[in-house]
């Protein structure tokens, strides 16, 4: 009976205990440049998104501008606004917030409440009333310096050399 008891109590154990897991990246920062990036949304995100960045004096800037002023839709492994964002190096690293929604988002809502969050840089979805359901994915940035592509010369049977 005892020994039942406590095989009992060890499966009991082993069912509540919480297996590691690694937290789910839902985009990716792809450095094109010394200061410009692509935002790359993963599998299996919300329709929609809005990106913004916040630098560490607080400066927030909508980085997906539409003609709508709503969020854009974000197919997944495709850069967001089939182009790449420009930070100034000046001004240092910045924090890139992706916001991904099940319908589309007012940017404008979006950016009031973010500039009235007592602080942008640990800024969470569940202190925001957004519409849907909404999640959020913060990436940092450090801009580097643009290095300006240096002048070579062509190797090869083109150019005229012969092994």
């Amino acid at each position: 009976m005892r020994r039942s008891a406590l095989t009992i109590a060890l499966l009991l154990i082993a069912a509540c205990s919480k297996p590691e897991t690694t937290p789910v990246r839902r985009a990716s920062l792809n450095r094109t440049g010394g200061t410009t990036f692509e935002i790359l949304p993963a599998e299996g995100q919300q329709p929609y998104c809005l990106a913004y960045s916040v630098n560490r004096a607080g400066l927030t800037r909508l980085l997906t501008m539409s003609q709508t002023n709503q969020s854009f839709e974000c197919a997944a492994n495709r850069p967001i606004g089939g182009h790449a964002f420009k930070t100034p190096f000046n001004e240092g690293p910045v924090r890139v917030y992706v916001f991904f929604s099940s319908q589309r988002l007012n940017a404008g809502s979006v950016s009031e409440e973010l500039l009235e969050a007592p602080d942008r840089q640990a800024l969470s979805v569940m202190s925001m009333r957004l519409h849907g359901n909404v999640a959020l994915e913060a990436l940092d940035f450090a801009p580097e310096e643009d290095v300006a592509p240096s002048l070579g010369r062509l190797i090869g049977e083109d150019a005229g050399i012969v092994p």
